[in-house]
C-alpha cells in the first residue's frame, strides 16, 4: 500500500481535514516507521485507538501508522505547499492513556520485553500493550522476530500479527519453547545495602560493576549503593544501541520504584547510558535527581573514527582469543598471549581486564563500543552535573583531551548545550582512571555527598 493510500482512507473521516504520512527512518531507537500527521476539521481528533479501528477497515494491521501526531497546522514552505520536512518527530513515548500498564513478570514477558523496548525506542512496555499500537510496523516484526529466537525464544511474524500484545505473545512463545525456555537476565548489582532509595551507578566499557566497589565504600554510611552491570557479562544479550542499553537499566528502576526520584551516576560509557536513562524516565514522567556524569563520551567525528579504530581492534583480538583457546601450553601460546594483551591494551581495555587473555568477554566489551559509536546524544530538560578530572581541566587551553577528543572549552560547552535545566560543573583531582579509584576517589564521594545534599535542601 502506497503512503497515498492511507493519508487518503484518513481523509475520508469527517473529524480529518489534512493527512500527510512519513515512512520515518530517524525515530529513537533507530526503526523505522510510519507517522501520521492531523489537521482536524474541529476542536477534537479521534483518539489512536479509534483511528486504528477505522483504518482496519480498509487496510491490514501492519500497515496502520505507528503513531498519529495531532498539529494546528501543516507547515509550508515559500510556495504554500506542506513542508514536509519540517513535521516534527513524535513524542518518544508512545500516547497509551487507553492502556492500563502491568509490568512484564514471566520470563517470556521479559525477555520479549527488553526486545521491544530495544526495536522501538520505548522505555517502558506494559503487558497489555499492542505491538502495533505503540510504534511496531512490518520491518520491526523482522527485527523482533530475529532477536526473539537469539534470545531462545520461537517467535515468527505471523506470531506477532496473530498475537500483537506481549502478554499474548508471551504466551504464544513460551508454550512453543516448552521446557526449553531461557532464564531472564538483570542488570542490577548489589554493591552495599542501606535504607532509602539507591543511587544508580552505570558501568564504563568493560562492562562491570565492580568499577563502582571503591565508590561504595568511600560513601558515607545510609543509602544503598547499586550498579549495572553489561548483561552479557552475566549471560544473557546486551542491546546493540545505546538507548536500547539505557532502556533496560530504566525498567529495572522503575520496576521496583514509580516514584523517584531516581538518583543516576555514570562514569565514562556509563555516563552517556546515564544520560539516557535520565532523558527516558523523564519522558516516562519519572523524576531524576541528581544526575551526576563523569567524563563522559562526547561524539564528534574524531572520537567516532578512534571507536571504530578500538572496534576493529577488538575483531582482532576476539580472533587471537580464539586461536589462544586451542592452543596448547608452549611458546606458541606464550606468543599468542603476547599479542593479545598487547591488542587489548591498544584497544584502551584497562591492564586489569587485558590480563584476562583467553578468559576476556572480548565480545561484550566489543558490543558496548560499537553501540558507544553510534550514539548521539539528544539534549535532556533536566539539571546535569558534570564532572572533570584535574588532568584534563588543567590543560593548555585548546589542546585536546585524552580519550575525549575535544579541547576543554568545546568539551564543556557542548555539554552545557545538552543540559536544558543548568549545568553544574565539578573539578575532581586525578584523571579519567584515578579519580574512581582509590585513594582520589574519596574525592568523588565527597562531591557525590555534596551534590545530594543540595538536591534535598
Amino acid at each position: 500500500m502506497e503512503l497515498g493510500e492511507i493519508e487518503h482512507a484518513l481523509r475520508r473521516l469527517p473529524e480529518i481535514r489534512q493527512a500527510v504520512v512519513l515512512h520515518r527512518t530517524d525515530l529513537p531507537g533507530g526503526e523505522p516507521a510510519l507517522i501520521a500527521y492531523l489537521v482536524g476539521t474541529g476542536p477534537a481528533v479521534p483518539d489512536p485507538q479509534e483511528l486504528r479501528a477505522r483504518l482496519r477497515t480498509s487496510m491490514p494491521a501492519y500497515m496502520l501508522p505507528a503513531r498519529f501526531v495531532v498539529l494546528d497546522a501543516m507547515p509550508v514552505n515559500r510556495s504554500g505547499k506542506i513542508d514536509k520536512r519540517a513535521l516534527p518527530l513524535p513524542p518518544t513515548e508512545a500516547d497509551r492513556s487507553d492502556t492500563r500498564y502491568t509490568a512484564p513478570a514471566t520470563p517470556a514477558e521479559k525477555i520479549l520485553g527488553e526486545i521491544w523496548r530495544e526495536v522501538l525506542g520505548l522505555s517502558r512496555i506494559g503487558v497489555h500493550d499492542d505491538f502495533f499500537r505503540i510504534g511496531g510496523s512490518s520491518l520491526s516484526t523482522v527485527r523482533v522476530s530475529l532477536m526473539a529466537a537469539a534470545r531462545g525464544l520461537p517467535v515468527t511474524v505471523g506470531d506477532l500479527i496473530e498475537h500483537p500484545t506481549l502478554a499474548r505473545l508471551a504466551a504464544h512463545a513460551a508454550r512453543a519453547a516448552g521446557e526449553g525456555l531461557p532464564a531472564t537476565v538483570t542488570s542490577e548489582v548489589r554493591l552495599r545495602e542501606g535504607e532509602g532509595r539507591p543511587l544508580w551507578c552505570v558501568h564504563p566499557t568493560g562492562g562491570s560493576a565492580a568499577w563502582f566497589v571503591p565508590l561504595a565504600r568511600a560513601l558515607p554510611p545510609g543509602r544503598p549503593v547499586h550498579a549495572f552491570q553489561a548483561r552479557g557479562l552475566l549471560g544473557g544479550v546486551d542491546p546493540s544501541t545505546v538507548t536500547g542499553i539505557a532502556a533496560n537499566y530504566a525498567a529495572e528502576i522503575t520496576d521496583r520504584d514509580t516514584t523517584g526520584p531516581h538518583a543516576l551516576f555514570g562514569w565514562s560509557m556509563g555516563a552517556n547510558i546515564a544520560l539516557e536513562m535520565a532523558t527516558q524516565l523523564h519522558r516516562a514522567g519519572h523524576p531524576v535527581a541528581p544526575l551526576v556524569l563523569v567524563e563522559p563520551y562526547l561524539p564528534n567525528t574524531a572520537a567516532r573514527e578512534r571507536l571504530n579504530g578500538v572496534t576493529k581492534d577488538l575483531r582482532e583480538a576476539l580472533r587471537l582469543r580464539d586461536r589462544l583457546r586451542g592452543t596448547s601450553a608452549g611458546a606458541e601460546h606464550d606468543r599468542i598471549t603476547a599479542e593479545l594483551t598487547a591488542t587489548l591494551l591498544g584497544a584502551g581495555m584497562s591492564p586489569a581486564e587485558a590480563a584476562l587473555v583467553e578468559d576476556a568477554p572480548i565480545e561484550v566489551w566489543h558490543s558496548l563500543l560499537a553501540a558507544l559509536a553510534g550514539y548521539e546524544v539528544r539534549p535532556y530538560p533536566g539539571a546535569v552535573h558534570l564532572v572533570v578530572g584535574s588532568e584534563a581541566a588543567g590543560l593548555p587551553r585548546g589542546r585536546t583531551m585524552p580519550g575525549l577528543d575535544v579541547d576543554y572549552d568545546t568539551y564543556v560547552s557542548r555539554w552545557r548545550e545538552v543540559a536544558g535545566g543548568g549545568l553544574t560543573l565539578h573539578i575532581s583531582d586525578g584523571d579519567h582512571m584515578s579519580m574512581m579509584a582509590e585513594p582520589r576517589v574519596t574525592g568523588i564521594a565527597d562531591l557525590l555527598t555534596t551534590i545530594e545534599a543540595g538536591e534535598t535542601r
